[in-house]
């Protein structure tokens, strides 16, 4: 995270930790502890990176919140107050199906990049999800950057294509 703050200007840093091995991973220590459920290496990177990112201007969007968006974001207010930088951060949710998949350790849909827009737009300097697109990532700044209509079709496809190369 760092490195990619320090080579050259940025308007979003985005960040993939999902994958179906970590859904069980996160899901097992959420058994043990209903307090996780994220990607903890994500808050380890801001440890090192939220104070960079906030002094240039960087809004963070990432998946990490996994199975507990919440959790996560209450996890990044608390490192910021500790740290002293004044970031806002917002969480999107939707995604857990489990409540429906009685025995299921986990079970999620995959969202777009709608809530991520949302969420920018209202101001959020850091933005974390739980199960999305990996394209989402993308075309939800892309669509608060550039002040895209939810119905903006040619835009969004172009954004999600981006995001599938990326």
């Amino acid at each position: 995270m760092r490195e990619m703050l320090t080579d050259g200007p940025l308007d979003v840093l985005t960040g993939d930790y999902l994958a179906e091995l970590t859904m069980l991973i996160l899901g097992r220590d959420r058994l043990k502890d209903p307090g996780l459920g994220y990607a903890k290496t994500f808050v380890r990177q801001l440890e090192d990176s939220l104070a960079l990112a906030h002094e240039r201007g960087v809004r963070i969007v990432a998946n990490a919140g996994g199975l507990n968006p919440a959790g996560l974001a209450d996890a990044v207010r608390g490192l910021a107050a500790e740290a002293g930088v004044p970031v806002r951060v917002a969480h999107v949710e939707g995604d857990d199906l489990t409540p429906y998949e009685e025995g299921a350790l986990t079970a999620n849909a995959y969202l777009g990049g709608a809530g991520i827009t949302a969420c920018l737009r209202a101001g959020a300097d850091v933005v974390v999800t739980g199960r999305v697109t990996d394209a989402a990532l993308v075309s939800g700044p892309a669509a608060w950057w550039f002040d895209w209509a939810a119905d903006d079709w040619d835009r969004l496809a172009g954004a999600v294509v981006a995001g599938h190369v990326l």
